[in-house]
Formats: structure tokens, sequence, C-alpha cells
């Protein structure tokens, strides 16, 4: 019988988004963690990459090319590291959910959407430094386009690189711009059906109580 309450308290969890929320908040720090992970290894993976083009280059041009190799992995690293603290913190908040006491899956969603135009765009921002870094130091640099036509790289001119950075925070701010908005009109939605409910349940009890006067 004790297990059979068991499982009605964990379905009655679901009904309110407990369990959403807590398996949520330990997949985002999880995310966080793989993502922080990921940055490095690509950024390792550039570095390898690069320096292995430019063995054929003069001693001055690979200089150049070892300098724009660290600096693009240190950019990496702290981009990761943001990106980890980020999840974490949005993990946080996605916890402290279960201190209200109604539906907690709108508020969720809404912290999963923002955090994914968050995500965007410091990745889109982050790719547009590390295209600038390459253009200005002449190292080759592994773009999506090269990976898809057989690995083959290409060098990045600084035009290129310029417009790289500008596309790609003009791109990552439209992201986080859209997200936003949509994250907005959910809440907006949401506070909007709260109202109404409070009203009604107002109401309700106005009714119930003129009910009892005229009765008596």
């Amino acid at each position: 019988m004790r297990y059979l309450r068991g499982i009605v308290t964990w379905i009655d969890s679901l009904e309110s988004g407990g369990q959403f929320r807590k398996w949520v908040s330990i997949l985002v720090k999880i995310f966080g963690v793989l993502v922080l992970i990921s940055a490095t290894v690509w950024g390792i993976t550039i570095c390898v990459g690069a320096i292995a083009a430019s063995e054929y280059l003069g001693t001055g041009s690979r200089t150049l090319v070892y300098i724009g190799t660290i600096l693009s992995l240190c950019i990496n690293i702290i981009v990761g590291l943001v990106l980890a603290m980020l999840f974490w913190n949005r993990s946080n908040k996605i916890s402290a959910l279960g201190s209200q006491t109604h539906f907690t899956l709108l508020p969720i969603t809404i912290i999963l959407i923002r955090l994914l135009g968050e995500f965007s765009f410091l990745s889109l921002v982050g790719t547009g430094i590390q295209a600038l870094i390459a253009s200005i130091f002449g190292f080759v640099f592994p773009n999506l386009m090269s990976i898809l036509l057989s690995g083959l790289a290409r060098n990045i001119s600084f035009i290129f690189g310029v417009i790289s950075f500008v596309s790609s925070v003009l791109a990552g701010a439209m992201v986080l711009i859209f997200t936003y908005f949509i994250s907005e009109q959910i809440s907006v939605f949401t506070d909007m059906a709260t109202n109404l409910k409070k009203i009604a349940a107002a109401l309700s009890t106005e009714e119930t109580t003129q009910d009892t006067v005229s009765d008596s």
C-alpha cells in the first residue's frame, strides 16, 4: 500500500511539474558541462589543425599562426566557461521554481527558450571573433563549410573575417531578441491565465457569500 501511495505521489508531482523541474534542472547542468568540454576540444582541434597546416610557412608567418591559434583557443575556453556558468545559472533558476505553487512547466519553458537564445548569441559571437582572429593572423580556420567539403579548410582574408564577425554578431543579436520576444509573449499569456483564474475564484467566492447571506 505504501508503494502505491508513492506512485500516486509521483504522478501528482508530474501534474504540478515538480519532477520535470528536477530533471530539467539536472539536464541543463549536464549540458553546461558538455558545452565547456566541446568548446575546449574544438579549440584544441583548431590549434592542432592550424599548426599542422603552417609547417610550410616561414618562421615569421608561423609565429603569427601560433599566436593566432593560442588566442583562438583562449576565446573558445572563455566562451565555454561563460556558457557553462550561464547553463548553471539557468539550472538554479529552474530549481528555484519549486517554491512556487502554480504549474511550473510554462516558467521552465520560458527559461529554456531564453537560454537557447543566449546560447546561440554567445556561440555566434565566439565564432565571429575566431574568424576575425584567423583573418588577422592568417591561419586556416576549419569552418562548417570546409568540414562538409571533405574537411578542406581555406584561408580567410581580413575583409571576410570582418564580414563574418559582423554577420555573426548581428545574427546572434537577432536570435536573442527573437527568443526573448517569444518567451515574453508566453509570460504575458501565462500572467493573463493566472489573473483570469484569480478573478474567477474571487467571483465564485463572492457568489457563494451572497448565496449564504440570502439563505440566512
